[in-house]
């Protein structure tokens, strides 16, 4: 299985290809450049890396979000386009679920998105039997909700990936004695992205896959407070 995977719903864009669960090229960039501009280049580099072709490559994996709006789609948009010219099978994993495989396995794992204000994207995760299984599924949510629906675990059983300062600070007043794997060190991995992607079901039509975004953008918010509505017929990105 030749698989190629890619990741832009965060920060890092991340870039591998997986053959048969071998790593033969994994591309990560910091860069403040947009993702739209690299990732082409970046595919196309690990391609050849890995003395491969886009043709020779059996599956495309790719993160869906939740995450950065922009960069979610430029991903999800990319993965599509090659997936549908190329007929090609298309699988679409989690963003929160991809940070979750960078903790302990033994661990309840709590991958996070900053989203600002003291809310997060978060989702609860648990590892069985080398799958992640969600315990609680992604969702938008307060910090506070998020704390409240925790209770019920032991502190030391608790991960935290992907906390940013602010929620670090947060995380320590709540669960002082749970783990917390800082952004810095809970980058998005595409190579892990590609293992994931093997225990995922290729989407059943390519033209209905849309990112998960959980949340209104301001503009679609907006559009909603004006009175508007999705009447079947028209919606807010037919409309714009």
């Amino acid at each position: 299985m030749k698989i190629l995977a890619f990741d832009t719903s965060n920060k890092p864009l991340s870039v591998a290809v997986v053959v048969d669960g071998k790593v033969l090229a994994h591309l990560e960039s910091t860069e403040k450049r947009t993702h739209s501009v690299t990732i082409l280049p970046d595919i196309k580099k690990a391609l050849e890396q890995s003395d491969l072709d886009i043709n020779d490559i059996d599956l495309i994996a790719v993160a869906k979000g939740p995450g950065s709006y922009t960069g979610v789609r430029i991903a999800v948009t990319v993965a599509k386009v090659l997936a549908d010219t190329l007929s090609k099978k298309l699988v679409g994993v989690s963003s929160l679920e991809l940070l979750a495989a960078n903790g302990d396995k033994a661990h309840i794992l709590v991958p996070l998105m900053d989203a600002r204000n003291d809310n997060a994207f978060a989702g609860v995760y648990q590892n069985s039997r080398d799958k992640f299984v969600s315990i609680i599924g992604d969702h938008h949510t307060s910090m506070e909700k998020l704390f409240e629906s925790l209770k019920e675990y032991n502190e030391d059983q608790l991960e935290f990936i992907n906390a940013t300062p602010r929620l670090q600070e947060l995380i320590q007043n709540q669960f002082p004695n749970s783990k917390i794997i800082t952004s810095e060190n809970s980058l998005p991995d595409a190579a892990k992205l590609a293992q994931l992607a093997e225990t995922n079901k290729p989407v059943s039509d390519i033209d209905d896959f849309i990112p998960t975004y959980l949340r209104l953008t301001q503009a679609e918010h907006d559009w909603y407070a004006k009175g508007h509505k999705d009447d079947g017929n028209v919606s807010y990105v037919e409309e714009v």
